[in-house]
């Protein structure tokens, strides 16, 4: 058995320093639903890396994080090394306590990792918007969780036409508010009646949201879980002092 000498043992945190901020709601949503300990080091490390950057966009490539030693430490030791840091990035997009873009430049592609902050959703859509330049001269696309459902981003663009920026903003911030399959049929009923208007769908969505949807038979735990987070969102205030 190894035992650390005097010399190398921790001595304690100081009273005041640099800290990293971690939302009281990821020990309480993602956390216990994690399935590895890369999961959690992934998480921690995007959140560590990317709130050291000083301005917009914060966003961290998995390169740049195992190029950081302790980073690089933490998964040989833990996770299996650097596929568990790719396995951990994965699991917490499918959780979505991280966002990603992949960035296509000449180098070829690079994934790019965000918090799942409303500042980071601002940051892509901007980037999606062609707003927002992330590296010079690359294309930009979401990226997500293997097999996932399509995103908001296709749905539109094969269903209504062109994403601007002001939309943009409102697609991040609606797929964060509901559940993909609300997403899905929600843009399917509009087509089905020949309406092709984002107005329309958001309003549906939220109508969902508040009063249920008619064909529901799963119960209520998923109108539950998006009525919490359509009031937590950006239209909360509106829905409650209707």
């Amino acid at each position: 058995m190894t035992t650390s000498s005097n010399h190398d043992a921790f001595a304690g945190f100081p009273g005041i320093g640099k800290a990293t901020a971690i939302p009281n709601l990821f020990f309480a949503t993602v956390l216990p639903r994690m399935d590895a300990p890369g999961d959690l080091l992934a998480f921690l490390w995007v959140a560590r890396l990317t709130q050291e950057l000083k301005a917009e966009p914060r966003c961290v490539s998995a390169d740049a994080i195992w190029a950081h030693e302790p980073a690089r430490r933490s998964f040989e030791r833990l996770a299996g090394g650097r596929p568990g840091l790719d396995a951990g990035l994965q699991r917490c997009l499918e959780l979505r306590a991280l966002l990603a873009l992949e960035v296509r430049g000449p180098g070829g592609p690079e994934a790019l990792y965000f918090v799942n902050t409303p500042a980071a959703r601002r940051s892509i859509a901007r980037a999606l918007a062609g707003e927002l330049e992330l590296r010079p001269g690359a294309a930009v696309a979401p990226l997500r969780a293997r097999e996932e459902r399509p995103g908001i981003f296709r749905l539109y663009e094969e269903h209504i036409g062109t994403i601007t920026p002001l939309v943009a903003e409102k697609l991040v911030e609606a797929e964060a508010a509901y559940p993909p399959d609300w997403i899905e049929d929600a843009f399917r009923e509009a087509a089905e009646r020949n309406i092709r208007n984002w107005r329309y769908i958001q309003r549906m969505l939220e109508t969902w949201a508040l009063e249920g949807r008619p064909d529901e038979t799963t119960g209520r735990d998923a109108l539950e879980d998006a009525k919490r987070r359509f009031l937590g969102g950006p239209f909360g205030n509106i829905a409650r002092y209707r």
